[in-house]
């Protein structure tokens, strides 16, 4: 999988979700991703983050974390 990181594609390699509580439709959702670890290599750049995403009533619906390669 694919994932657009702010000017950056990455191809993921492990993502984990943990849906903490339901999300509706009219609900408006926020996430921020903290980038753990970035490694720039001779030939190719990884990444590992993690993600929280908040409703309008700042309470979690989604957590996780991914893996992957910048492309």
């Amino acid at each position: 999988m694919s994932l657009q990181v702010g000017d950056h594609n990455v191809l993921a390699r492990t993502m984990n979700f943990e849906f903490v509580r339901p999300v509706f439709t009219g609900d408006t959702i926020v996430c921020e991703v903290t980038i753990e670890e970035f490694e720039k290599q001779e030939n190719r750049t990884t990444i590992r983050a993690s993600f929280v995403c908040i409703n309008q009533n700042q309470k979690e619906v989604l957590t996780g974390n991914f893996s992957g390669v910048i492309l």
